[in-house]
C-alpha cells in the first residue's frame, strides 16, 4: 500500500498519496543499446590501472576517519556554521504536515525539482475550495528524516492537484530607484586636419 501523507489546513485535514509525474511519461525516452560484432549487448565498465575492469555497480561511496576506517552513516550528525549541532526534519509520512498560505513571488521563486500528483479518495472541501479558488498552500517536503527539507507547493491545474517540490531563491531587495547613469561620449576637441603622413608610405 502506497505511503500517505496527513494534511491540515485551517481545521481540516485529509490523507493523500504522491504520485510522482515521471517526465518519460510526458515526453517519451529512447534507449542506445551497444552490441558486440556477434550481436551480445555490451555493459558499461570502468578500466582502473590499465588492468583493472570494474563493471557498473563495482564501486560505491564510503565515509572515513581520520585512521581511514568506515564510518556508519547513521553514527552521524549535523551541525551548523557554529557547530552546534541541529536536529533533523522529520519525514512528511510520520508526522501531521500542516500548510500554510503561500504567495505567488514564493511559488515563483521555486527552483522545481519534482512534480508530484496527489491521489485523493476524498480532498476536504475546504482545501480543494481553496486550491480551486487559485491559494497556493506551502509544506516542506522531506521524504525520509533529514537535516533539511524542500520547499513544496500544492497548487490547482486542470482538475488535479499538484504537489511541487524543490529550493526557493532567496534575492536580495536593492530598492525601487533608478540608479542607472547614461553614458554620454566624450566629444573629442581635435580638429581633424588633411595632412598627410609620409609614414603611411
Amino acid at each position: 500500500m502506497a505511503r500517505q501523507i496527513n494534511f491540515t489546513y485551517n481545521g481540516a485535514c485529509f490523507n493523500a498519496v504522491l504520485k510522482k509525474v515521471d517526465r518519460k511519461k510526458i515526453y517519451g525516452w529512447s534507449n542506445t543499446e551497444i552490441k558486440d560484432d556477434q550481436g551480445v549487448p555490451c555493459s558499461l565498465a570502468s578500466i582502473v590501472d590499465g588492468n583493472l575492469i570494474l563493471p557498473s555497480g563495482s564501486t560505491a561511496l564510503v565515509a572515513l576517519d581520520e585512521k581511514g576506517e568506515m564510518i556508519d552513516k547513521s553514527t552521524l550528525v549535523g551541525v551548523n556554521q557554529e557547530g552546534q549541532t541541529v536536529e533533523k526534519v522529520p519525514s512528511v509520512y510520520d508526522q501531521e504536515v500542516v500548510l500554510r498560505e503561500a504567495t505567488m513571488e514564493e511559488y515563483f521563486n521555486l527552483g522545481v525539482k519534482a512534480v508530484y500528483q496527489l491521489e485523493s479518495e476524498l480532498i476536504d472541501g475546504v482545501i480543494s475550495g481553496a486550491l480551486k479558488g487559485g491559494k497556493i498552500l506551502y509544506f516542506v517536503y522531506n521524504y525520509r528524516a533529514d537535516y533539511e527539507g524542500d520547499d513544496a507547493f500544492l497548487i490547482y491545474a486542470e482538475d488535479t492537484f499538484f504537489a511541487i517540490t524543490g529550493k526557493c531563491a532567496e534575492f536580495e531587495f536593492i530598492g525601487l530607484e533608478d540608479n542607472e547613469t547614461e553614458l554620454v561620449a566624450e566629444e573629442s576637441t581635435e580638429e581633424e586636419g588633411d595632412d598627410l603622413d609620409f609614414a603611411m608610405f
